[in-house]
């Protein structure tokens, strides 16, 4: 077990994740850039430790991007991401199911090997897993256990999800925000605090973001 060690086991998962499922990602953002390009909202489910705070409120990020405390405020037209290391959960589940009743898209970013697995029992009542209600399906790779690296009894640990997930949600949003440029539409973005007159600026944009409740100009 070393820093090196887990450096080599998720380096060419990384690079597996963004050849194997490029198709997947654009596809993911093209639902994205439709859906802001439309005058609806991107949604982040809470269903990881780390992507609803990574992609929101995010210096060089999306403005129309937010993390989802509740399903009821999903509307038709929206997408909604849903991250998790196994889709087997009730809550991911539910909230895919909430999310298509609501007319939205769901994209879904799981680690197969681990959702798919036998042993791995779902919660959910209906027996299903979140694979299956993705209009958009991004597998992350990874082991059963979420671990890239084994102790001597075998339990895996040193999770690599969180690093897979939130490299392809970048990666969709990166797509999203070249097809909207694309279309000439420019998207509102959050630019980085540190930087002189940001503040201004990411307050106008936001301003004009909940005055027209558009992610974009143009």
């Amino acid at each position: 077990m070393s820093a090196r060690a887990y450096f080599d086991a998720v380096m060419p998962r990384l690079d597996w994740l963004g050849r194997e499922q490029l198709p997947a990602i654009e596809q993911a953002g093209v639902l994205v850039a439709d859906a802001i390009g439309g005058g609806h909202r991107v949604w982040v489910a809470k269903t990881t430790h780390c992507l609803h705070d990574e992609v929101t409120y995010r210096a060089g990020g999306l403005m129309a991007i937010h993390a989802l405390d509740d399903p009821i405020v999903v509307e038709a037209g929206d997408v909604v991401l849903i991250g998790t290391n196994a889709g087997t959960t009730t809550l991911t589940v539910e909230t895919a199911l909430t999310a298509h009743e609501r007319g939205a898209s769901v994209v879904v970013l799981t680690q197969m090997a681990y959702e798919a697995d036998p042993r791995v029992i779902p919660e959910h009542p209906s027996g299903t897993r979140l694979h299956e209600h993705a209009d958009v399906l991004i597998d992350l790779g990874g082991q059963v256990g979420d671990g890239e690296l084994a102790m001597a009894d075998g339990m895996r640990i040193m999770p690599g999800s969180g690093v897979a997930t939130l490299l392809a949600a970048w990666m969709i949003l990166a797509e999203a925000i070249d097809r909207l440029g694309k279309a000439g539409k420019t998207p509102l973005m959050w630019e980085s605090m540190q930087l002189t007159g940001a503040m201004t600026g990411n307050l106008e944009r936001r301003r004009a973001y909940h005055r027209t409740g558009k992610g974009f100009v143009g």
